[in-house]
């Protein structure tokens, strides 16, 4: 059970009436950590928003940031909806020992991943240990492979999970099944 409270529509406040009903197009219903956000509507629309960009197709392709999401919640010991998005990898086609291999340190030296990937991931726990400290060595290394939208859309991914993930664990919050909807009826939220 969530420590604050969880709405439903009719108790959100009307100002979220758009937000909420970007998110239900989106995921095919409200995703539960919506609904606690929606005790702070400013909050609600802020972080709705940056989800929604986040969870799909963009400048990196959506399973490779499914693989992020994973990592960075398995670098920050985060639990919130990590099944969640193991399905979605899986639904996206995303071979399974690589889904497996983010899990742990498999990533560094497993033939499942390549350097670009794995520079990313170098990324990933570079952020979670300290994102003050991340050398020139592997931002030169992450540019050899990424150009600097993909790289700010990874970075995006990355934090954004950092704070999910604290959001919703301290909270209480679970996310079994982010998408009723098909995951291939999912469009790219950045074009109209």
């Amino acid at each position: 059970m969530p420590a604050t409270a969880s709405l439903d529509r009719p108790d959100t406040d009307d100002t979220l009436d758009e937000v909420l009903t970007r998110a239900e197009d989106y995921f095919g219903h409200l995703p539960n950590l919506v609904r606690v956000m929606s005790s702070n509507p400013a909050m609600c629309r802020s972080v709705t928003d940056f989800l929604i960009q986040a969870l799909g197709p963009g400048r990196l392709p959506w399973g490779f940031k499914e693989l992020i999401i994973l990592k960075t919640l398995r670098a920050n010991g985060s639990h919130y909806s990590y099944g969640a998005h193991e399905r979605i990898a899986a639904e996206l086609g995303v071979p399974t020992d690589k889904i497996g291999d983010v899990a742990n340190s498999l990533w560094r030296t497993s033939d499942n991943f390549s350097d670009r990937e794995r520079a990313v991931f170098a990324l990933v726990e570079q952020i979670a240990e300290d994102a003050n400290a991340v050398p020139d060595a592997l931002w030169d290394e992450l540019r050899g492979h990424w150009d600097h939208g993909q790289l700010l859309e990874a970075n995006a991914v990355i934090t954004t999970y950092v704070m999910i993930g604290r959001v919703g664990d301290a909270l209480g919050v679970s996310d079994p099944v982010l998408f009723e909807r098909p995951i291939d009826e999912v469009s790219d939220p950045t074009r109209n």
